[in-house]
This record gives C-alpha cells, structure tokens and sequence, in this order.
C-alpha cells in the first residue's frame, strides 16, 4: 500500500529535503505550513497514514488545538512531533492526541529510518516501487563504508566499485539512476570518468556527483562544469550535504549538456592543458585570497580575543598592549606607559623576578616563554594570568622583537578551587554514605544470622528472645530505609523547591508526635525530651514536612547532647510561629556556623560523629519553602538554639 505523509513545516530548504526523502520511497507527500493549512488538508485530502511536524509547531498551534484534535479524528491519521525528551511532558499537556515522538535532532537518514518506524503495519512496503539505483565510485575505503552507511535508510540500490575505469564498465552494463565519484582515483579519475559518461550516448543523462576529502576551490567547480558535473561537494561523516544533493539531482529533468565529441587525442591535450593553466591561475588567486584572509583574521584576533596580546620591540624597548589586554586590567591606553619596565612594575612583586628571568632566558637561550604570575589591576587587586611568547631573531639569530599572549585565569582558578573543594566534600559524603549504610546492614545481618542459627540448633526459641531479636532488626531495616529516603529526597531538592501539601496544621501537635516517636532514641543515648511551653498555634504548612523539621532538630541535639535534657518551646503570634529547639552538648565552632545549611556540610569531624550531613541543609530547604526561616546560636562546649519561623499564612503565592 503506497502510503500517505503530511509534513507540516514552514517552506524553506529543510522542508523541500525532507520531501525529497520521502518522495524516494515511493510516499506520497502532502505539504502544509500552518494551522490552517494543516487542518484544511486534513480535512480535504485523500487518506493519510502519518503527519509528521515539530514540538514547537505543535506548541504555536495555541487556540487551534481543538481544531486539530476534530480533525485527526475524522482523519484517522496518527500524529507524530519531532521533539527532545524534555519538551515532550509540556507537550502532552496541550490536549493534542501524539500517536509518538521522534528523537531530536536527527541526521536525514534517521529520521526517515524513524518514520518509516512510524507507519502502519503493512504500509510503506511497495514491492512494485524500484528504487533508485546509485552506482558509487571511491578508492577510499572508509568513506565508502561510511557513504553505504549514509545510504543504507533510504534502501537505495547501491553498487560500489573502486575505481573510474570499473564505474565506467559497470555503468554500461547495469545502467545507475545517479552516479557519486571521487575526483582523485586510480586508472579513471572522477573528471574524466563524468566526461566518459556525458559522451556515451546512454549515459548521458546520468546525473553525476563528484567528491573529494577537501572543501571544492574555484578551480575544481570550473573543471566540474567542464565536464558537465551536476555537482561537486566535499565528503565529510554526516555527509548530509552529499545526500540532499543526490536527491535533488535525481528528481531534476536531467544533467548538463554533455561536451561536444571531439578526437580523443585532441581532446586529451587540451585537457592537459587547460587543467595546467587553470591550476596556475586558480592558486595565484588563492595566495591573494589566503593573504588578505590572513591579515584580517589577525586583526579579528587581537581585536576580538579573550587573551591579551603584547607585542615588544626589543631593540626600541617599545611594548604594544591590545585593547582586550587593557580591558582586562580595567586600564586606558593612557594609563600604560608602553615599555618592558611599565610592564614589569604591574607584576605582583613576589612574581616579578621570575618575570624577568624567563624573558631574559629565552631572549638569550631560546628557552620557551610559559610562566604564570599576578597583574595589578586599576582596582588596585591582582588578577591571576597565565603568558606565553616567542622571539623573532634576525639572520645573526639576535633578538629582534618578542610578541606573545597573556591570558586572566582569575575565575579558572577560583572555579578549580571550589571544584577541588566540591570532590573533596563528595569523596567524604561517600565515604561517609558508605558507612552509614554498612553500619545498619552489618547489625542486621548478626541478627539474622543469630536468630536463624538459634533456630537451627535449639528446637524452640523462646518468643521474647525471637521478639527481642526482630525488633532489633526492624530498627535496622527503619534505618536502612531513613537513609535512603533521605539521600532520594536530597535528591529532589537540589533540583526544585519541596512540593507541599499544605494544610491547616497544628505545629505543636506535630512538635507533640515527633517526641513521641523520637523518645525511645532519646532515652537510649540518656536524653530526656522536655517541652517548655505549648499553645495551639495553627498555620497553613505541611505536616509531613514539618514533622522532618523537627525530627531533624531532635537527632541532632540528641546525636550532639547525649546524656543532656533537651528542651522544646512552641511560641506564635498573630501573624508568625516559632519554633525553638535547645540542646547542652558540644556546641559548634564560630567558623562553621556561616555554612551549616549547605549540602555535605559538617560542623565536627566525620570520624568522630556519624551522619550524611545532609540533615540541616534538607530542613533548611523545607523551612525556606515554606516561606519561613532558621537560625542557630551556640557556645562551643554549652550547646546549641535552633530557631525556626514560619508564617502562619503559608508560603506566598503558594495554595493547597
């Protein structure tokens, strides 16, 4: 069944290639470029099998939506939309019925491998279309692997030989739709293989592509039209550009005017010849071309370029600084005085000697110019750089002058400190994780492996021992379970805010339940939990949440005040609640309190108190989303106050 596609796409050349492709299968292709368009055509036109069209046209259809939807269902066809994986969930929230999404972005033969995926079982098999046949000529053989690679979705008919004289031989034989040939080949070059074709009567009308390794000059688009070439294109891995070509030659009404039959060996003299002169001429005009290229282009850099470029004149003690060098030290022309003193007095004089020494070791012994040192900037600070050069010498090899660049690594450098500082705290946190979940898992493990051997051995096992031993291991699997959910919710928060569920919420019966599911931990480590004051103070929060707020505030004063009360309060106002936590343990140092809340962030060592660190930085992210706020006082030694506020309204411009 030859089936029906509709592309929606705004005309250009992307569109007129994807029609090409699909034409090449034998597909019928209808075409729109808009809302209205697309549902006229979907209306009006014979049964299709597929439309086919982008994320962001699907996106830009707005109030048309509901147009598009009636008319896929009285269509019947399946809609497919070409968009990335991040785009897909906004767009399944339009309304629009999406029978699939296709990758983005895709190479050509992709995508129509990709559509053909698409279509109906049964449909887009036409055993009655021929397809086209493409005759490749390639010495090389990795581009002709990689050209039948290119080919391959499209289930051309490819033949492949490896040189002129054997394409010119199997044409003959087997005549091809199209022909690709490399210009530089053995026994039959792609030029002379293109005029062979255009002077045999039944190949003249063969289109011919010639290729080759390099972007075609002005020289070989004039050979190739010479020799009544359809097309000269430099082969590269995609290889689109070759391809879109091969299409739209195989759907012209033919190639060139093939050249007038002439004697073969006049014809070959000539050849030489005009080949020869062109050649001369064309790279006469290149060296022009490349030189003027060449002196803006090093305008282009020194204007244009993240690094600074000096230029010294050794024998004037002249210095040259490009504007970008100025720039980056914050000064005007002015404010350099354009010597290698001037220069040298804004290095940070700890550098300055080795400045100095480098310059003249490699003036005098060739020695490579690469150091790094710190520049005064006009704001009076250094910026951290980095600097390379090279001297030009005359015929006596002396010096002539010196020019090199010199780059401000000042945020590279901060950027690597804070990296090296992230990968430190992340090889501890594993470290750490690793621990903690270890830990839990080799106490449950003796469990079991106590009570299984007691079963083993003893007929009957006592109920309280079994009792005693699962509660043990219950407290374990509870742990194991902490921890992970704490890691996963960490997780989440790094990326968004906390969802809440908000709610009319009693804060101190939240306080009220958390103690009692923390008080058996409490009594363990010799806390006794006390709460000061408590009045009913409601606000609009989510219980869940504030449940870990506190739990969070708990274990670390009992994990920090072991043996020490640890005392509650619950206070409000009209407007706000407060939330008061204190503990008699060890305190935090005054330097770690700035950076309590951030992730992985740990006031006391790892190897004296266990812990993720992730605690105070997942309930900083709850209170924050809130609306409200945390902060800690302490004494190193006599404990420490958490104080959390919250906004009994609940967080603006949020609702339940």
């Amino acid at each position: 069944m030859k089936p029906t596609l509709l592309l929606v796409e705004a005309p250009g050349a992307h569109r007129e290639l994807l029609c090409l492709a699909f034409q090449s299968q034998g597909w019928q292709v209808l075409l729109a470029a808009g809302p209205e368009s697309l549902t006229r055509t979907l209306r009006d036109a014979p049964p299709l099998q597929l439309v086919l069209m982008t994320g962001g046209m699907l996106t830009a259809l707005g109030a048309q939506a509901g147009a598009l939807r009636e008319a896929l269902a009285a269509s019947g066809a399946g809609l497919w939309v070409e968009a990335p994986p991040g785009e897909r969930e906004a767009l399944g929230r339009l309304g629009v019925p999406v029978a699939g999404f296709l990758p983005s972005p895709l190479s050509l033969g992709a995508r129509l491998e990709a559509v053909r995926q698409a279509l109906p079982p049964g449909v887009g098999d036409l055993e009655a279309h021929r397809p086209l046949r493409v005759l490749v000529a390639e010495d090389d053989p990795v581009f002709r692997k990689l050209l039948q690679l290119s080919l391959a979705p499209f289930r051309f008919e490819v033949l492949v030989v490896e040189d002129g004289q054997s394409a010119l031989e199997l044409a003959r034989r087997r005549l091809p739709d199209i022909v690709v040939a490399d210009v530089l080949m053995p026994r039959l070059d792609g030029f002379r293989l293109c005029l062979a074709l255009r002077q045999d009567p039944k190949l003249a009308r063969v289109p011919v592509i010639l290729t080759h390794a390099t972007a075609p000059d002005e020289l070989d688009l004039r050979m190739a039209a010479n020799v009544g070439a359809n097309g000269f294109v430099r082969r590269t891995q995609g290889d689109n550009e070759l391809l879109a070509l091969l299409l739209r030659e195989s759907h012209a009404e033919g190639p060139l005017p093939a050249p007038v039959h002439g004697e073969l060996s006049t014809e070959s003299h000539l050849y030489g010849m005009v080949r020869q002169l062109e050649r001369r001429v064309g790279l006469l005009e290149q060296a022009e071309r490349d030189a003027r290229e060449s002196e803006e282009r090093y305008r282009l850099v020194v204007s244009g370029s993240y690094d600074g470029v000096w230029d010294w004149d050794v024998r004037g003690q002249t210095m040259y600084w490009s504007p970008r060098l100025l720039e980056m030290l914050g000064l005007k022309p002015e404010d350099f005085a354009g010597t290698p003193d001037a220069f040298l007095a804004r290095v940070h004089p700890e550098d300055r000697g080795e400045v100095a020494t480098a310059l003249a070791q490699h003036l005098e012994q060739g020695t490579p110019y690469d150091v790094s040192f710190r520049l005064r900037h006009a704001d009076g600070g250094y910026r951290s750089c980095v600097s390379r050069g090279r001297a030009l010498r005359d015929a006596r090899g002396a010096p002539v002058r010196m020019a090199g660049i010199i780059g401000d690594v000042t945020e590279q450098l901060r950027l690597y400190r804070e990296t090296r500082d992230a990968v430190r705290a992340r090889d501890e946190f594993l470290a750490v994780a690793a621990h903690e979940l270890r830990t839990p898992l080799a106490a449950l493990r003796l469990r079991v492996q106590g009570t299984a051997a007691a079963l083993k051995l003893e007929r009957q096992v006592a109920p309280e021992r079994l009792e005693r031993a699962l509660v043990a291991a219950d407290r374990q699997v509870q742990r194991l379970a902490d921890l992970v959910e704490g890691l996963l919710d960490v997780s989440q928060l790094q990326s968004h805010a906390p969802r809440l569920n908000l709610d009319d919420v009693d804060l101190a019966q939240v306080v009220r339940d958390v103690m009692g599911r923390t008080e058996e931990a409490a009594s363990r480590a010799g806390c006794r939990l006390v709460l000061r004051e408590s009045t009913p103070t409601l606000g609009r929060w989510d219980a869940v949440r504030l449940g870990q707020v506190v739990t969070h505030l708990l274990a670390n004063a009992v994990k920090f005040g072991p043996g020490k009360p640890v005392e509650l309060e619950v206070q409000g106002d009209a407007d706000t609640a407060l939330l008061v936590v204190r503990d008699q343990g060890i305190g935090i140092a005054p330097d770690r309190v700035e950076g309590l809340f951030r992730r992985f962030e740990r006031a006391v060592p790892t190897r004296n108190y266990g812990g993720l660190g992730l605690g105070l930085y997942r309930l900083h992210r709850i209170v924050e989303a809130h609306g409200g706020q945390v902060s800690v006082t302490s004494t190193q030694g006599q404990g420490s106050t958490f104080s959390v506020r919250l906004p009994r309204a609940g967080p603006s411009g949020v609702s339940a």
